[in-house]
């Protein structure tokens, strides 16, 4: 199968399945309905401390989340039903199989979010007017709309890597959700090594390209080294799940 059947072929199976679509609503809803939320609490209290990254909140830590998961039901799915074995037959080079997959979820994830960046920060600034105190020509505003596409892009190809090393959905939904939202947290936070440790967290580094506070001193780099540091991170997992997946069974 051409590379480009290949794609053609995980983007039929992303269209044909209703977790996808599931994942999407609920991505739409976080990501709208908190910034719309935000933007009602700034009209009425506009001096609330809050910066232009925690108006995106529900998109780039939320809504990311759920773009993971549904990266790991693209991997895993496969292996549930017993379909990858097909899969594999019909394109023999295992690794354009998951490059495929990255392009088709990555697409999706760079497009959504993209998509409901301007559109959050819109009903934000529908909502608060001059209180949200940023327009859309602001450098802060434009990282913002240009840096979670790529945020979210990574975070999907990290998704799809544990995905196919674990091949079993629960466990690599955990792995993820307790790696990204609670391992990380509390290393960083650890008496004496926290400090240490906390500046080559992957995750903390990727999010802290959109973050208010990207100029903390704890870093040993900027934001943008931040951004390629967590990208090198995403590279390593995709190509590790490569590696696995070629030597193994189906």
């Amino acid at each position: 199968m051409t590379p480009l059947a290949t794609v053609n072929s995980e983007y039929i199976k992303l269209t044909s399945t209703r977790s996808p679509y599931w994942c999407v609503a609920i991505v739409v809803v976080l990501s709208i309905g908190i910034s719309t939320l935000i933007g009602a609490v700034l009209a009425s209290t506009p001096d609330t401390g809050l910066g232009i990254s925690d108006y995106l909140l529900g998109l780039n830590q939320f809504g990311v989340v759920v773009l993971m998961i549904m990266a790991v039901l693209g991997a895993t799915s496969e292996y549930r039903f017993g379909t990858i074995r097909a899969t594999f037959i019909a394109t023999p080079r295992r690794a354009r199989v998951l490059i495929a997959k990255a392009v088709v979820f990555g697409g999706l994830a760079v497009v959504l979010s993209a998509v409901l960046a301007v559109i959050s920060l819109g009903a934000v600034k529908a909502l608060a007017g001059s209180s949200s105190k940023f327009s859309f020509g602001d450098a802060d505003a434009l990282r913002q709309l240009w840096g979670t596409p790529i945020w979210a892009l990574l975070c999907v190809i990290v998704g799809l890597g544990v995905g196919a090393l674990v091949r079993h959905t629960a466990g690599a939904v955990v792995i993820i959700l307790v790696w990204m939202l609670v391992a990380e947290s509390i290393l960083a936070v650890l008496p004496k090594v926290g400090s240490a440790i906390g500046p080559f967290l992957p995750f903390r580094n990727g999010s802290r390209f959109l973050s208010s506070t990207a100029s903390s001193p704890d870093y040993h780099w900027n934001s943008y080294v931040s951004l390629g540091y967590f990208a090198l991170f995403a590279v390593l997992v995709f190509v590790a799940a490569i590696v696995v997946v070629e030597r193994r069974d189906a």
